[in-house]
């Protein structure tokens, strides 16, 4: 424990206002991560996981009102935009003393943005947070001046003040694990998330990940090893009881047999222990492994998640993705014929599909058996594209004149009227379940008495 005073945070998951199945809800690793490090500092930390318990924002804000700290800190991507600014004015409101500060994706890839349209806010978390969180908060707990905090930024007056951000942690074994208190607090059946590695060797267009660590600029992955992380796991099941993990690693394969190494290490690790748990991994469809699935499930692998995104090789090009639409369909095919439960990543709306794409697609959703998740259609399965500001699809939807911004607000027009008019309607929440049957149900409608089309069942 330093030298330095105590500081009383609260540190925020916020709610989303659309549906998410359970299985797709996670506890917030990032927070809990910084909560311990605080905690290892002597500071006061509390979490307050508004998503797993399943809160609106009216309760959330009414909750906050009874809450006592000195500061407040709140985890938002760009989807969560609305519910991090309404939060904030809200608290400023009744609280004027309060230091409220953002982090996570949205605060580091549109610092500027958030400040302007959001005030309200003392400061941002750029990047990784267990540090500057150390630094910032150490410099606020002993009344220092704390506006040149590395990694933070800041307004003065209207003009925003970045500052440089620290180096990313290279020993991801020195870090404590992360508090539980995200998990303990959800009101749905979920499991305990483990991350073995931060970064990504790829560079998909669409994807944030990389321009979320350039801003410390590196961005080669980093690992911990296999008994770190092992050892984490049985914390787990010691504090919190649970046996059902998911490891949910930005690339958790990883390319090349030297990466893979540490899987199977992790796999050994776990068999040595004789931990008996469940778990399910994210997986890129290049990086599917029959041997080493294999392995996985000797030791309690039993869902896997595919970042398929498409069935036409246009769409995968333009995602950068450096697969083909053969090696999604390999994947998909091994993951199913070793018993795995699978669901699949779908990004069917880019700005520029054209119909005989969307058609293309759908007989691939049909032909891979993915028609009873695709008539399901919740909303991680398939999806229009979402831009974030930096990631390099970002610029070529300028260069290209499809790209619309203002302010934190980032978003894109189809090149394709009839695409631009579908997407309308096919892409509200409240329409996607019957856009696809309907769908679905012409696409087969069309096709009665042709053959060649493989039939598969969904597992799920």
């Amino acid at each position: 424990m330093s030298n330095w005073a105590s500081v009383r945070i609260l540190l925020l998951h916020p709610p989303v206002n659309y549906y998410m199945p359970p299985e797709y809800m996670v506890e917030p690793l990032g927070i809990e991560y910084i909560a311990s490090t605080l905690r290892r500092d002597g500071h006061e930390v509390e979490i307050f996981d508004a998503h797993l318990q399943c809160l609106n924002l009216r309760q959330v804000i009414r909750e906050l009102e009874n809450r006592e700290f000195d500061c407040l800190g709140i985890s938002a991507t760009a989807e969560l935009r609305h519910a991090l600014i309404a939060i904030a004015r809200a608290v400023r409101k009744r609280r004027k003393d309060a230091i409220i500060a953002a982090g996570g994706y949205l605060p580091t890839l549109s610092a500027e943005q958030l400040l302007a349209a959001c005030p309200e806010l003392d400061f941002v978390v750029r990047g990784e947070g267990e540090q500057i969180a150390r630094d910032v908060f150490g410099h606020i707990a002993c009344g220092e001046e704390w506006h040149d905090a590395p990694g933070i930024g800041s307004l003065k007056g209207k003009t925003p003040i970045l500052n440089p951000v620290p180096p990313l942690i290279q020993d991801l074994d020195a870090l404590p694990f992360p508090s539980r208190e995200g998990l303990m607090q959800a009101k749905v059946p979920t499991s305990a998330a483990v991350t073995t590695s931060r970064g990504c060797y790829h560079r998909c267009s669409f994807c944030a990940i990389q321009s979320f660590y350039a801003v410390s600029a590196q961005r080669v992955p980093r690992f911990r090893s296999a008994e770190n992380v092992v050892n984490e796991v049985e914390s787990v099941i010691a504090e919190v009881g649970t046996r059902r993990f998911r490891f949910i690693d930005d690339d958790f394969m990883g390319p090349g047999p030297k990466i893979r190494e540490r899987v199977i290490r992790i796999a050994e690790e776990i068999r040595s222990r004789k931990l008996g748990i469940t778990f399910s991994i994210e997986c890129r469809c290049d990086e599917v492994d029959e041997d080493l699935l294999k392995l996985l499930k000797e030791v309690g692998l039993t869902d896997v998640f595919l970042g398929v995104e498409s069935g036409v090789q246009r769409q995968l090009d333009t995602y950068n993705k450096r697969v083909t639409v053969e090696q999604n369909k390999r994947a998909i095919e091994t993951v199913r014929r070793l018993g795995f439960r699978f669901r699949a990543g779908f990004m069917m709306f880019d700005p520029y599909l054209t119909m005989a794409e969307l058609e293309e697609n759908m007989r691939f959703i049909r032909e891979m058996g993915l028609e009873q998740q695709a008539k399901e259609a919740s909303v991680p399965f398939v999806t229009k594209m979402i831009i974030h500001k930096g990631v390099p699809l970002y610029e070529k939807l300028r260069e290209d004149g499809l790209l619309r911004e203002k302010g934190l607000e980032v978003d894109y027009v189809f090149k394709d009227p009839l695409i631009r008019l579908m997407g309308r309607v096919a892409l509200a929440s409240s329409a996607v379940s019957t856009f696809f049957r309907r769908l679905l149900g012409l696409l087969k409608l069309g096709r009665r008495g042709q053959t060649g089309v493989r039939k598969h069942s969904d597992p799920e």
